[in-house]
């Protein structure tokens, strides 16, 4: 089913205490109270609500906030905000309303970086500290951006495809919405690092706008244009989410003519495409810290006066036949500890 950019969004409040909410002057710590104290209310807002890889980030938010209360001596509270589908516009207006709804912090995965200036700096200006997770706005005044180095991890992209290709071959990269600097950086990661492979030639960039069935689409229509295509690097993971069977001519390549796959994420439904013979390597993200670090880190702001340097390096996982079982296992048991080595056995030989 085709899902369409709706220009409206939606507020889920998880409430752990209910009282007015503060005024916001400056960016002050929370002194410690002497009556019962207003909540520290956290907006977290990502690219999308209709994107699944934010699902495990949320529960983290909300775990995270149930733990900080119940530690006390102040109430925090989750408001999980955000477009229905990727809107860099629409995105925006979230924001301005969650200022206007006076939280006090927020943490945001910025569909646009260049969009997300005016609204991050208008927070900041009202006293609402702003941290960016898995996708920037460094222009901006945000405090902290929480996730991965993606410009990093397109190059280890790189040299993983160069590794099962042994160093040869014609590849495409599927990318999202054109613009968002979390997947811009990976690209150029990309790029950069398979240029030293000189029997590796890029032949084509297919764009999916953050949307399953176009990204469905648009590797199909690649695979028609290339049909001795070699490899892939799936920059986000979208049409890995559409039913087996929906990208017949990929699904053909991988299968009948060994055609290597890199793709970013680990979420369970790329696990089992990997654990199959889909996929070769899965690079993957701190999910559960996208919402638990994020309120933890502005809780801490806010409460305790702690700074942050202005990158937060959260870590990668690697994710091959090696130690796919591991990765399905921590998610089957919500517990995400370091994986085995995903070179041990070696997984290209």
């Amino acid at each position: 089913m085709v899902i369409r950019k709706l220009c409206c969004w939606m507020l889920v409040a998880i409430a752990l205490a209910a009282c007015q909410l503060p005024d916001h002057q400056a960016l002050q710590p929370y002194a410690t109270p002497t009556r019962a104290p207003h909540p520290l209310t956290i907006a977290w807002i990502p690219k999308a609500l209709n994107n699944p890889v934010f699902e495990l980030g949320r529960e983290g938010a909300l775990n995270k906030a149930a733990e900080l209360t119940a530690r006390g001596p102040i109430p925090v509270k989750v408001l999980y905000a955000g477009p229905v589908a990727s809107d860099a516009a629409e995105q925006v207006r979230v924001v301005e309303d969650v200022i206007a709804h006076g939280v006090d912090a927020i943490a945001i995965s910025c569909d646009d970086p260049t969009a997300c200036v005016e609204p991050i700096n208008k927070a900041m200006e009202a006293g609402i500290p702003v941290i960016t997770w898995d996708s920037d706005s460094p222009e901006s005044r945000r405090l902290t951006y929480l996730g991965i180095n993606n410009y990093a991890a397109g190059r280890t992209a790189a040299d993983l495809l160069a590794r099962a290709l042994h160093g040869k071959g014609q590849v495409a990269l599927l990318t999202g919405v054109p613009g968002a600097y979390n997947l811009e950086e990976r690209i150029r990661g990309f790029k950069d690092g398979i240029a030293k492979y000189s029997s590796i030639r890029i032949v084509a960039t297919a764009v999916s706008d953050d949307d399953i069935n176009q990204g469905v689409q648009v590797v199909e229509e690649t695979m028609q244009a290339h049909p001795d295509l070699e490899g892939w690097f799936f920059v986000g993971m979208w049409p890995l989410f559409a039913e087996r069977g929906s990208m017949r001519l990929w699904e053909n390549a991988v299968r009948n003519r060994g055609m290597q796959v890199i793709a970013m994420d680990t979420l369970p439904v790329e696990l089992e495409f990997l654990r199959d013979g889909y996929l070769a390597v899965l690079i993957g993200q701190k999910y559960w810290g996208w919402g638990a670090d994020a309120v933890q880190m502005l809780y801490d702001y806010r409460v305790n006066g702690k700074t942050f340097e202005p990158f937060t390096d959260s870590g990668m996982d690697i994710v091959t036949t090696s130690n796919v079982q591991a990765m399905l296992d921590a998610w089957k048991n919500n517990d995400f500890r370091p994986l085995p080595d995903p070179f041990t056995p070696d997984p290209f030989k």
